[in-house]
């Protein structure tokens, strides 16, 4: 009788356990696709992976802490009820977090500005370098407009100088609030440039709005032979407005990396372009890592964990790749990516299978070039390695 009831006072002080841990271990939901994560916060939270447009207000409601991707929309229809208080993003872009939302309901949020930017500039500048090739041109002396002049746009301003181009940098709030002279409205940059670049935040609203900024109105202050490249966001250029003006202008030309309403994207505009890639213009293995750490260390100082600064181990950018004897800074930029190998046209695979399923590549950071080239200067300048031999 005594050996009963002390098996039952046992079993009911475990349950009792068991709920205690359950209710104090820290969850933790996490988008699958995040490179480096898997294992390292295991020691800290109860951490379980969903691809990021799976991540509902069902599986969140519990979670402590939530490390996505911008496919894992952080509005109230999602954590509305939630235990949630730190959201990391690793990425660039913050407009799929209701950032006010957050803040009327005591939520940190994170996202890693200027973590992918090298691969950024790479993919543009492969764009440019496809463009040139394509038309017979010569980019040395071309006017290039770049609008949005932040991490990125910052480093597409010192590719388009070394490769000899004149630049328009435009970037209102920065105009704004820095008095940058030099700097030009957004029609100057329409009405002068044989390109035009795009490196904007999607702001839906305000003084600085973005959101369709480059529409039928403004489209129409272009030259008709401009080249238009987007890496920033798909809602940054109205889709009918864009079609309609490479249809009624023949020698216009496009590169897009960003699409309005992806992973469902026009295909009319897909038909349009000369290069059409699913959003992974800042797909460099360096940008991915850096993404993953700067998102760690935020929720490792938000939750004294202890594990700041992180770094994945072992170090997967050590080993540098070589670039031999380029013949000029083009064929040396080539040599590190091969931009059409990413072509939404040349592939039947799916939009989202390929940016999941994607092949890391190596950005300029990640190649070095001997000392002694002729060109190892103006490389070192765009974030090339330089040989110290």
């Amino acid at each position: 009788m005594i050996l009963k009831q002390v098996q039952h006072d046992l079993q009911h002080t475990l349950t009792k356990l068991n709920i205690f841990v359950q209710n104090t271990v820290m969850r933790l939901i996490a988008d699958k696709n995040i490179p480096f994560l898997k294992g390292v916060l295991e020691p800290f939270f109860d951490v379980e992976y969903y691809s990021g447009s799976e991540i509902t207000s069902e599986i969140v409601r519990n979670a402590d802490a939530l490390i996505i991707r911008t496919r894992t929309i952080c509005d109230s229809n999602l954590l509305s009820g939630s235990k949630v208080k730190f959201i990391g993003s690793a990425t660039i872009g913050f407009d799929h977090i209701d950032t006010n939302y957050c803040a009327n309901n005591n939520i940190t949020w994170v996202n890693a500005p200027g973590c992918n930017s090298d691969g950024v500039q790479q993919w543009v500048a492969t764009a440019l370098i496809h463009w040139a090739e394509l038309n017979s041109m010569n980019l040395s002396g071309l006017t290039i407009g770049v609008v949005g002049v932040g991490n990125v746009g910052k480093k597409v301003v010192d590719l388009a100088r070394v490769l000899g181009m004149k630049v328009l940098c435009c970037d209102p709030p920065r105009k704004r609030n820095e008095d940058l002279t030099d700097y030009v409205d957004f029609e100057t940059v329409l009405k002068e440039s044989d390109i035009i670049t795009f490196h904007v935040p999607l702001n839906y609203e305000g003084i600085d709005r973005t959101f369709h900024m480059l529409n039928s109105h403004f489209i129409a202050f272009c030259r008709p032979n401009v080249y238009i490249v987007n890496s920033s966001r798909g809602e940054v250029i109205n889709t009918e407005g864009l079609i309609s003006f490479l249809e009624s202008n023949p020698k216009a030309q496009a590169a897009l990396d960003v699409w309005e309403n992806e992973p469902h994207l026009s295909v009319d505009l897909l038909r349009k372009t000369i290069i059409a890639t699913p959003h992974i213009a800042g797909y460099s293995l360096e940008g991915k890592v850096m993404g993953t750490k700067m998102v760690i260390d935020s929720l490792s100082q938000s939750f004294n964990l202890g594990i700041s600064p992180w770094f994945p181990t072992p170090n997967p950018l050590i080993e540098k790749l070589r670039v031999s004897n380029p013949t000029n800074i083009a064929s040396a930029i080539k040599s590190t990516y091969s931009i059409l190998g990413d072509d939404l046209r040349n592939t039947f695979e799916s939009f989202e299978n390929l940016r999941n399923n994607y092949n890391y590549r190596r950005d300029f950071s990640g190649h070095i070039v001997d000392n002694n080239s002729k060109y190892s200067q103006d490389l070192n300048r765009i974030g090339f390695s330089v040989s110290k031999e």
